[in-house]
Order: structure tokens, then C-alpha cells, then sequence
């Protein structure tokens, strides 16, 4: 889509009017650049050469039209001039020739580009409206979201796929194992601090019993506080000991984590396996010719085995 247009004709003329009119209601934002032209007489095709050539030299211009309205023969002898003819074809940008009404012909029509039967109809195949834009956007926008949705289905296939492989099975299972022992652990420790605090407070109501009849009240009451005490010491005791269990447990699954077999396909290994699925440990299971399938980290694809 063109940003910048170089129009060479004369300023004055109906067909420069038509043209403008035309793009500005296409697409506003276009940029138009008048290269004043006449467009009738002796002088003519030396000055549309000259435009001609000016919009060349320029850095910024993506397309030229060069427009007049209709006339006789005699008044569109200028765009029958040789040297026009060959300032077209020398042009390094393109050109349109919107000269004349649809039944008017001149060797500059033959030489362009592009013909364009009027000046207004040049003004509509320079530049695509901006409705047309948007709807041509839209549609791209949703074969995009149709495209990526399409992805994620697939993503989600493979990811499920995965997971139904037997090492992450293998992997699962070590898990719970890991997992049940755990909670075997807790709960091992909970009873044995239940006891432990049971036989203190047996410990305590006898001494209580024992003492009863004598006053030893502060004696008693330090006791009691260093029962308490002992209570604290122990709790935190086993919170470390959980804590070292988790840290244990923690260390042990990111260690089976890193001897998955996922793992070791990301480092650059594969898995094969025969026809029959059977995973390849030999190369006497296979011969040439045998079709194979090759597991690596991001999927799978089929082979055939040359030697």
C-alpha cells in the first residue's frame, strides 16, 4: 500500500480534483506530492519527463500517476512523444497512465505499468480502501486465533501423550511410595509424642499424688516448668526432625526427577523403538530397511534404518 503518491499533471485541471477527491475519502492518511505539468501542447512532453524523472531522484515516493483529462487527438499528441516513452520505461518506480477517457489510447498507456481507464479509476487501483483494510485484517485475525487455538490443541495432545508414558508412570508411582513413607513418618511421630507427653503428665499427677500432703508448692511449680520446658525442647525437636524428613524427601525427588527419562531426552538423547514398539538396546534387533520410531524431547517422528 502506497504511502506517498506523485502525481504529475497540470494543477489546474479537473482530473487532479477527481483523483484527490477519490483518495481522500479511500484512505485519508495517504500522502499526495503535485508535480505541476501541461499536459496539452509543445512543451508538454518535456514536462511530464521532467516530473517524471524528479520523482525518481526522490527518496520518499512509492508510485506515479500520470493524469489527464479527455480530449481530442491532437491534444493527447504529447503522450505520443518518444521521449516520454522512454522516461517511463527508464523509470525505476512504477507508473500508471490515467490519460484521457476509456476509449483514448497513446503510446504512454503502452509503456506504463499499469493503464487505468480515467484519472479517477487510477486513483482506486493505487490504493486499497480502508474498509477493505480492516475487513482483510479481520479475516487474518481470526485465521490467526483459528491457527493458534489449533496449536494449543495439539500442545495439549502431546502434553497428554506424555503423560501417559510409562516412565512417568514409573516416576509417579516412586513418588507416592515417597509420599506414603512420609506420612507414615508424621504419624509415627505424632503417636510418640503423644505417649511421651502421656507418660510426663502420668509422671507428674503421681509426683503431684506423692506431695500432696507437704507443702513443696515452689518446689512443685519448678518441676512443672521444667516439664514444660522439656515439652517445648521436644516439640522443636520434632520440627527439626519433619524438617530434615521434607528436606530429605525434597533432595530424593528432585533426584528422581533428574533420572527421568523426559530429563535425558532434553539433553539432546532419543528413544527408539522397532515396528513392533519393542524399545531398541541392540542393532541386531533391527536390519536395513526396518521403519523405526525415534521418542525425543519435544515428540516423535519415524525413520528408516540405511545400514
Amino acid at each position: 500500500m502506497p504511502k506517498r503518491i506523485g502525481i504529475v499533471t497540470s494543477p489546474r485541471g479537473a482530473a487532479i480534483q477527481d483523483i484527490l477527491n477519490i483518495l481522500r475519502r479511500r484512505h485519508a492518511g495517504v500522502n499526495v506530492i503535485i508535480y505541476p505539468a501541461q499536459v496539452q501542447g509543445e512543451a508538454a512532453a518535456v514536462e511530464v519527463g521532467a516530473g517524471i524523472k524528479y520523482f525518481n531522484r526522490a527518496k520518499d515516493i512509492d508510485v506515479i500517476i500520470l493524469a489527464r483529462g479527455g480530449g481530442s487527438m491532437e491534444d493527447l499528441a504529447a503522450f505520443n512523444d518518444e521521449a516520454l516513452a522512454r522516461a517511463i520505461a527508464d523509470s525505476r518506480l512504477p507508473v500508471i497512465s490515467a490519460i484521457g477517457h476509456e476509449t483514448d489510447f497513446t503510446i504512454a498507456d503502452f509503456v506504463a505499468d499499469l493503464r487505468a481507464p480515467t484519472p479517477s479509476a487510477a486513483a482506486e487501483l493505487v490504493i486499497q480502501s480502508r474498509n477493505e483494510l480492516e475487513d482483510s485484517i479481520a479475516s487474518l485475525r481470526q485465521r490467526l486465533s483459528r491457527a493458534v487455538r489449533y496449536q494449543f490443541m495439539l500442545a495439549r495432545q502431546a502434553l497428554n501423550d506424555l503423560a501417559q508414558h510409562g516412565a512417568m508412570a514409573t516416576i509417579r508411582d516412586a513418588i507416592t511410595r515417597r509420599q506414603q513413607r512420609l506420612d507414615d513418618l508424621i504419624y509415627r511421630l505424632g503417636r510418640a509424642y503423644e505417649s511421651n507427653s502421656l507418660r510426663k503428665r502420668r509422671r507428674l499427677e503421681v509426683a503431684a499424688t506423692r506431695l500432696r500432703h507437704f507443702d513443696l508448692r515452689r518446689v512443685l511449680s519448678g518441676m512443672r516448668r521444667e516439664i514444660d520446658a522439656r515439652g517445648g525442647t521436644l516439640r522443636a525437636a520434632m520440627q527439626n526432625l519433619l524438617l530434615r524428613r521434607a528436606a530429605r524427601l525434597g533432595e530424593a525427588s528432585a533426584h528422581l526427577e533428574s533420572l527421568s527419562p523426559v530429563k535425558i531426552l532434553e539433553r539432546g538423547y532419543a528413544l527408539v523403538f522397532d515396528v513392533s514398539g519393542k524399545l531398541v538396546k541392540d542393532p541386531a534387533q533391527v536390519k536395513s530397511g526396518d521403519e523405526i520410531t525415534a521418542r525425543v524431547a519435544k515428540g516423535t517422528f519415524g525413520a528408516v534404518v540405511k545400514k
